[in-house]
């Protein structure tokens, strides 16, 4: 709909969905016509006829999940809220030789929707059993950790070093060549 109507219509765009919403081709046809007799492009013409033929072949296939199964989730969404956020699981998931079973690709889910919920470290804490003595034995090799992954070491300079030339003596790197010598 934003594709063809644009992001600000509020006349025509609106109402072309509560009749998709409603299951109305009728109305959905007078609203298109409506809408098409405005436009002046062609370009836009062609973009509002493609949208019309989509929705005329999936029409019976345009609706909202919600409505259809028993006992939806009060709290559930539109479908669309799942396909703008899908890269979140299927990066790294997809498209690189792997095969996952059910159980695997499920809990590599749930693995990257905690990261994603920052909820994975609780999770995996309030699963996990350990004694005192294994937690702080954790925490020295996380503070361990941190003092070897420095990021800025202090550098000592070149002891020795040589330029190797690959190029005639007369060349710009050949006279700083000899300017080293």
């Amino acid at each position: 709909l934003n594709r063809t109507f644009g992001m600000n219509e509020k006349v025509f765009k609106p109402k072309v969905r509560q009749a998709i919403n409603e299951k109305d081709f009728d109305t959905f046809q007078r609203w298109m016509d409506t809408f098409e007799s405005t436009l002046e492009l062609d370009s836009e013409i062609e973009k509002l006829n493609a949208f019309y033929t989509y929705i005329q072949k999936n029409w019976d296939r345009i609706f909202d999940w919600r409505t259809v199964i028993e006992d939806a989730p009060a709290d559930a969404r539109r479908l669309d809220a799942m396909e703008s956020n899908q890269r979140r699981i299927s990066f790294r998931m997809k498209k690189r030789g792997m095969h996952w079973s059910e159980r695997g690709c499920e809990a590599m889910v749930k693995v990257k929707q905690g990261v994603f919920n920052q909820t994975l470290r609780e999770a995996y804490l309030a699963d996990i059993h350990r004694s005192a003595r294994q937690v702080r034995k954790d925490k020295q090799l996380v503070s361990a950790t941190k003092i070897l992954h420095q990021k800025f070491r202090p550098s000592v300079g070149a002891k020795q070093g040589s330029i190797s030339l690959y190029a005639p003596t007369s060349s710009a790197i050949g006279h700083l060549f000899k300017s080293f010598r």
